[in-house]
């Protein structure tokens, strides 16, 4: 027994090790590897991999002796270059800590035995009980997101489904464990018929709806708490200034486009085909933009050199970015892979999201808008109270006052708005409350409906005579936009009251 458990000890801690390595990784990525603190975790890495090496020939050892079928899994070489075939270290690490992970279950209770004790107690979920949550299934996509592209491709599924399935799996989540579960179930004989490759087609099919339908289940990767050392230092993290914003920027956009995220914009050439025209990015973006030798891929010198540059960059990519939901290799002549089935909303919702993600780390106080007539544009940030509010009004259905609602948010929060944008924003609003005054009269009292057009018409917005009140500081304008919203808000709730 004490040999027993000091197998699954060294089993856990290599599982536990390899985890951790994961977790610094995707902490690199999060907040930027220019980042002074990226150093220190580059240096965690490096240790863990050498304990990770230490600890390997052991766990080899209770691998062979529980299971000859665990010594196939595949051995990470620390003689190797740091990344080989554009698969990093982590990756490499993923296949042993899967085959530790089976070996704990074979030395404790066997895995089949304690998934059925966990259903049975009611102690974990659906997809926890078939092994599919926690870290190992972890989004690094909006949920929603996969979801949809989750539910397009199974609504779609044709004889290239396993492939496009792998695809989405392998963009989704971090790692490789929800395309080596996906395999597993592919390869099972448990479905019925005939032909192996319908066979295969069912499995993954029933495993990727059940991923979809347990979506809300699913870990979305996050910032992860400071570690020891910074929470005893308490420091708080600094903002990114524009160059380093620039910077983390042209990496994005470098992982899209090699991910064929601007294939539809910018075609890349087969080998085999001689009379494809290609199509340069940077003409592109020189025609969208009248910025004059722009260049493609970008470099964040030259976004940094043209005024504005980068903004106009980042909006013009939304407009061009599309997923492609599907990609065949060809090998020829070193071809690569090719990109089709381009989906333009998906693309634009995690271009957005990334992009945002990026922005909210910086000191620039802007965020490309999810929704509203202004959606992909770059607009000030606000705080999460008065966003939600915006989102409410923006995603109303169309009309004509709707629209109008719209219309007045895009001229407040456009990136650089003057006070002169802000004025005929409020304008906007108040012809609407306007249109509901005698509503508003019904419902409120006296004093507060007079004051919402006393503002609007004694203080130099609607008029411009020598009675309006023009002494006043320009940040009124943010208050009263922010009270006419608001109000619209409560008219719209009152308009959908039942008549007493």
């Amino acid at each position: 027994m004490v040999d027993q458990q000091w197998a699954v000890d060294q089993l856990q801690a290599f599982v536990a090790k390899i985890e951790e390595m994961a977790e610094l990784y995707r902490t690199i990525h999060t907040i930027g590897s220019d980042r002074p603190e990226a150093e220190d975790f580059e240096r965690e890495i490096s240790e863990l991999e050498d304990e990770l090496c230490r600890l390997e020939p052991a766990v080899q050892v209770v691998m062979d002796a529980v299971d000859p079928e665990l010594r196939n899994y595949q051995r990470f070489d620390p003689d190797l270059p740091g990344s080989v075939g554009g698969i990093s270290w982590t990756e490499r690490w993923f296949p042993a800590r899967r085959a530790a992970l089976r070996a704990v279950g074979l030395h404790t209770v066997g895995a089949e035995a304690k998934r059925r004790m966990q259903e049975d107690s009611g102690r974990t979920s659906a997809l926890a009980a078939d092994g599919y949550g926690g870290a190992d299934f972890e989004l690094v996509w909006p949920r929603e997101l996969f979801v949809r592209e989750g539910e397009a491709l199974i609504a779609h599924a044709g004889q290239d489904f396993t492939q496009q399935c792998e695809w989405l799996l392998t963009e989704a989540f971090a790692g490789t464990s929800a395309i080596d579960a996906m395999s597993e179930n592919g390869s099972s004989s448990d479905f019925w018929g005939s032909d192996p490759l319908s066979n295969a087609l069912r499995g993954t099919r029933k495993f990727l709806s059940r991923l979809v339908e347990n979506a809300g289940q699913l870990r979305e990767a996050s910032v992860r708490t400071p570690y020891w050392s910074q929470r005893r230092r308490a420091t708080v993290p600094s903002r990114l200034d524009m160059s380093a914003v620039a910077r983390e920027f042209v990496r994005m956009v470098d992982s899209f486009r090699l991910n064929g995220y601007f294939g539809r914009a910018f075609p890349d050439i087969c080998v085999d085909d001689h009379d494809g025209v290609d199509v340069d990015g940077g003409d592109v973006l020189q025609q969208m933009l009248g910025i004059s030798n722009l260049r493609w891929p970008l470099h964040a010198a030259q976004l940094l050199e043209l005024e504005d540059a980068m903004f106009d960059v980042i909006e013009a990519l939304h407009d061009l970015v599309a997923r492609p939901r599907s990609r065949s290799f060809h090998s020829y002549g070193g071809c690569g892979w090719h990109y089709s089935q381009f989906a333009i909303e998906p693309g634009r919702a995690l271009y957005r999201w990334r992009v945002n993600q990026l922005l909210d780390r910086s000191e620039l106080g802007l965020r490309l808008a999810d929704d509203g007539e202004d959606i992909g544009r770059l607009v000030a940030v606000t705080d999460d109270a008065r966003a939600d509010l915006v989102t409410r009004l923006a995603n109303q259905p169309p009309g004509r006052t709707s629209d109008r609602v719209r219309h007045g948010i895009a001229l407040y929060r456009a990136r650089g708005s003057t006070e002169h944008d802000k004025r005929s924003a409020i304008l906007v609003l108040a012809g609407i409350i306007e249109e509901r005054r005698q509503l508003l009269k019904d419902n409120l009292v006296k004093k507060d409906e007079g004051a919402l057009f006393d503002i609007a018409n004694n203080f130099a917005l609607r008029h411009q005579d020598l009675k309006q009140q023009r002494d006043y500081d320009p940040a009124f304008l943010d208050w009263i936009f922010w009270w006419y919203l608001a109000t619209i808000e409560l008219s719209d709730h009152l308009l959908a009251r039942p008549a007493s």
